[in-house]
């Protein structure tokens, strides 16, 4: 027994699955249902709009700030996760030493460790690429607040400010997407440790962060209070708006 066990790939297999299959599924479900995704995106939308009334904006450079400030420190602990995973490798022989003390481990060799090590620092490095690219994202964001025209600026129409909203709005919504693919990657790459037990204990860890990431981005307080909150939200209900108007159309294209 050299590297992985065909019952550790098998369940690399499926760990890797319930990640990418749930990350999938999460993006479906919020172009379907209420979730923190789907409901972000209009408070953001909204704030761009707010943005635009406001003749001193030191709360929205202040906000911008802190949210950089957020990704940027997410983006330096990949590194130092890294180094750790990547340290892991090189004490490959004492933690093998380690995991075998568990009364219920699953045997292994000191090859299989270094793998199981380098997977890890693989889910960090996919971490670190997504956090970085939702702190450029996030700066762009910071250079269109820059350019945005004034409150009072007579050439810029009502069409062209709720233009430049929604534009502003959704790209800094792609950096929090960014930022919660390597939120995903994190919490995926901790139930991945429990692989160095036993591959079924890794599944089972798997499934944990998959049905925890669920109710937090679908059936928490959190996402019922913000969901309250839309009803103050300007962009969202003309939203509401558009979208009763397209029922009442279909209705009667349906009946003629």
């Amino acid at each position: 027994m050299n590297t992985l066990t065909w019952f550790d790939a098998s369940a690399f297999l499926v760990a890797l699955l319930l990640w990418f299959g749930y990350s999938w599924f999460a993006k479906r479900m919020a172009k379907k249902d209420t979730s923190l995704s789907s409901v972000l995106v209009i408070y953001r939308i909204d704030w761009m709009r707010h943005l635009l009334e406001r003749e001193n904006r030191m709360l929205d450079a202040a906000l911008m700030g802190n949210l950089e400030r957020n990704i940027n420190f997410f983006a330096s602990t990949s590194l130092l996760a890294i180094a750790g995973a990547f340290t892991g490798i090189t004490t490959a022989e004492n933690l093998l030493a380690f995991t075998q003390a568990v009364p219920f481990s699953y045997p292994q060799t000191v090859e299989a460790i270094k793998i199981k090590f380098f997977v890890i620092s693989a889910i960090l490095v996919f971490a670190f690429f997504k956090f970085t690219w939702a702190l450029r994202q996030s700066g762009f964001v910071s250079a269109m607040v820059g350019a945005a025209p004034n409150f009072d600026d007579k050439n810029a129409t009502t069409s062209m400010k709720r233009a430049f909203a929604r534009n502003a709005g959704k790209l800094l919504d792609q950096a929090g997407h960014n930022q919660n693919d390597g939120l995903r990657a994190y919490y995926f790459a901790l139930a991945t440790l429990s692989w160095l037990i036993h591959p079924l204990f890794y599944i089972l860890c798997s499934l944990v962060v998959v049905r925890v990431l669920y109710i937090r981005e679908f059936k928490s307080r959190t996402l019922d209070m913000l969901s309250r909150g839309l009803s103050s939200s300007a962009y969202y209900m003309e939203k509401q708006q558009e979208l009763e108007k397209a029922r009442e159309a279909h209705h009667r294209d349906s009946k003629s």
